[in-house]
């Protein structure tokens, strides 16, 4: 008997611990309901960091990070093999003597696919839309490598570029135009005229005309 009435009193109890349970306050069961849920959360601590952020000035950063503060609309960089690309750019240290500038362009034009850039630039633009803003940062491998360049820029630098896309020319009519807007459609006609006139002097002389 003594047995029966201790099982007894242990199922009220339990009956009583739920009913208080599925009748507290609603705040209360949400209190408890998000306890629960924070206590089961799980933090993902091999999450892969930012590229960009977790960029590192050391000869073990390999690869270009890149960073875009603004996007582009229209061509893209790198949808055709060969692009002439109009650009804007800022380019500083980040080491050595970081944040110094060494180099800028208001009106800096290159082409695609022909290795005449640097290829941590060329590979840090892919991807960008016309009126779009980046910042690419460059290790050394994929910059000026372990050599002085030109006396400015020492070994092993690590640089960043600040950079505007401000045009693609996708097709020969269009090289050609920006091409003409770049060097100025007045200068354009006043050498078309000169060239012209020197062509033809020689015949305006033999008729007399001048």
């Amino acid at each position: 008997m003594p047995v029966t009435r201790s099982l007894l009193l242990v199922a009220l109890i339990a009956v009583g611990a739920s009913t208080t349970q599925a009748f507290a306050p609603p705040s209360r069961q949400l209190k408890q309901q998000s306890a629960a849920l924070f206590a089961l959360e799980v933090v993902d601590e091999d999450a892969p960091a930012d590229p960009f952020d977790a960029y590192q000035t050391t000869a073990e950063q390999m690869t270009v990070a890149i960073k875009d503060t603004k996007a582009g609309n229209g061509y893209t960089v790198g949808e055709q093999e060969s692009q002439q690309l109009k650009l804007k750019y800022t380019a500083t240290f980040l080491e050595p003597n970081p944040g110094a500038q060494f180099d800028f362009s208001e009106n800096f034009i290159c082409k695609t696919g022909q290795n005449k850039i640097l290829p941590g630039f060329e590979e840090g633009l892919k991807g960008m839309r016309v009126g779009g803003k980046r910042t690419i940062r460059i290790p050394p491998n994929m910059g000026y490598g372990d050599q002085w360049y030109k006396g400015t820029i020492p070994p092993n630098s690590h640089l960043q570029f600040e950079c505007e896309l401000t045009s693609i020319a996708q097709t020969p009519q269009e090289e050609f135009m920006e091409s003409l807007n770049n060097f100025g459609v007045g200068r354009a006609i006043g050498i078309t005229v000169c060239v012209g006139y020197l062509a033809v002097s020689p015949f305006l002389q033999q008729s007399g005309i001048i």
